[in-house]
């Protein structure tokens, strides 16, 4: 234990001095957090979730066109940049100045076939020009239907059922997507200290003392750990507090997991330390894998999004199901019975064995 002990003390404070740690681990998961929680998120949940700003043109005076700018006014989130119709001239200037994001060309005659939609060339696939052909749409049908004399039967309602909170929002699901991403990137970054304990020859001369590798690992497991936890309490702390997430936390099964994510990625760490020989080589190594599995794990936004031709390496990703692991623990509170619980752990433990094994392979005690 006095070994231990004194091997826990050092690897205590030669990860907390380390910049990177506080940089990589803490520094740079908390503003990324921050920064898309503030602009997908929103600091108050009463902010419209869309909104357009609009002007129409009406090329002749009709009955149907003034209906059409009636009805258009009456829709919440179309914000007017000049309440009245204007040129189209004027219009189009406008929409390339960006001062407006779409121009409604109304009807020019009480038998025109069709209405123009003008919207910028840049936006032509965003979710704005999606919104905006959805609304006109909508209202070119009840149009239709009035003109036909129909009156419509159906009409749809939509409802949001969660396996979880029925108030889960997006702060819920990147908060703890943030926390599964820090505690990853906490042990990619965290071996970085064992190049430089072997291009010293500080590993070759702790070989040479009584102490067992195993207690030398152990110490440095729990030194992960212990970061791991800060990480979790500060950005749950940030999540809850300025940004109104609200958890639903299996405890047990979140134990689990956290135990089982933290032991992967460390054992991720130690992997890439093994191929590497210098700081620069095994920071760059790190990097690569870290940005490829941050932005094709769910961590931001949900797997369905991504292009079918990326999802692959989605399904194979041990950050997929670590996130996947912490948002049932923390959001849906589903606990170890759940058939999904086992297969993160069942996943997330073949990985840390496999680059366990493969570091294990080759990593060299001395430079």
């Amino acid at each position: 234990m006095k070994q231990f002990r004194k091997l826990f003390e050092a690897n205590f404070k030669s990860t907390f001095r380390e910049k990177s740690v506080w940089g990589w681990s803490i520094a740079f998961p908390v503003l990324l957090m921050v920064i898309f929680l503030t602009i997908f998120g929103g600091m108050n949940e009463g902010d419209s979730s869309f909104e357009a700003k609009i002007v129409t043109v009406m090329e002749e005076p009709n009955e149907l066109a003034e209906n059409f700018q009636s009805t258009l006014k009456h829709i919440p989130v179309l914000k007017w940049k000049k309440d009245s119709p204007v040129s189209r001239a004027q219009a189009a200037d406008w929409l390339k100045d960006k001062k407006v994001d779409a121009v409604i060309v109304l009807p020019s005659s009480p038998d025109a076939k069709s209405i123009e939609l003008l919207l910028n060339k840049e936006k032509e696939n965003s979710a704005l020009s999606q919104a905006m052909g959805g609304i006109i749409n909508s209202i070119l049908q009840g149009t239709n239907y009035q003109i036909a004399g129909v009156t419509p039967q159906l009409s749809l309602q939509t409802q949001y059922i969660s396996a979880g909170n029925d108030k889960l929002k997006y702060a819920d699901f990147l908060v703890t997507g943030m926390i599964a991403l820090s505690i990853a990137q906490a042990g990619l970054f965290g071996m970085v200290s064992m190049i430089e304990m072997r291009r010293n020859g500080l590993l070759k001369r702790l070989m040479l003392t009584p102490i067992t590798m195993k207690t030398f690992g152990f110490s440095i497991s729990l030194v992960r750990l212990i970061l791991s936890v800060f990480q979790i309490v500060l950005l749950t702390l940030i999540g809850v507090l300025f940004f109104k997430a609200s958890l639903h936390v299996n405890i047990l099964s979140f134990i689990l997991i956290f135990i089982a994510g933290t032991i992967t990625f460390s054992a991720f760490g130690f992997m890439i330390s093994a191929f590497t020989k210098s700081m620069d080589g095994y920071m760059g190594l790190a990097n690569i894998f870290s940005f490829i599995m941050m932005f094709l794990s769910g961590i931001f936004f949900e797997l369905s999004m991504l292009p079918s031709y990326v999802k692959p390496i989605a399904v194979i990703s041990p950050l997929t199901y670590f996130a996947n692991g912490i948002r049932d623990s923390m959001v849906y509170g589903l606990g170890i019975m759940n058939s999904n619980f086992w297969i993160n752990i069942g996943v997330l433990a073949l990985w840390g064995l496999a680059t366990f094994a493969v570091g294990a392979k080759f990593f060299r005690w001395q430079a």
